[in-house]
């Protein structure tokens, strides 16, 4: 398997509105590695709650959201202390580099453009997670 390097159960929070898309990742990350275990969001106000309360190992942001965009919720996290140390890989059909570089000044650690393969998703989790 590709992700058996990683020793300790992991926790991802993936934020993002697409529930097609939510369990196609749950089910890839938590099939490819047994020590991952994916937390589920589909709005922001929810994902900002579970990332303080269960403080994941890693968050999967999507860009648009219903009710606040994802740079929005990136500040609210980064800005918080029980939050601001937990890495961030934002998800976006953005391709703008203007917009890329934008999440970076905001401290996120990773940007995926959609459509995205899972298998590049698996391996930016695994990068991020280490």
């Amino acid at each position: 398997m590709l992700f058996n390097f990683l020793s300790s159960q992991k926790k991802v929070l993936v934020i993002d509105d697409d529930a097609s898309l939510q369990r196609q990742v749950c089910f890839h990350l938590e099939h490819k590695q047994e020590n991952i275990t994916v937390v589920q969001a589909l709005n922001g106000i929810t994902g900002i709650e579970q990332a303080i309360q269960i403080k994941p190992d890693l968050i999967i942001l999507d860009w648009m959201l219903p009710d606040i965009n994802g740079p929005d919720i990136l500040i609210r996290l980064k800005s918080n202390d029980k939050t601001k140390n937990i890495p961030v890989l934002m998800l976006s059909g953005r391709k703008n580099i203007g917009d890329i570089e934008d999440v970076f000044e905001l401290d996120a650690d990773s940007y995926i453009t959609k459509p995205f393969s899972l298998q590049h998703l698996g391996e930016k989790v695994v990068d991020l997670l280490n």
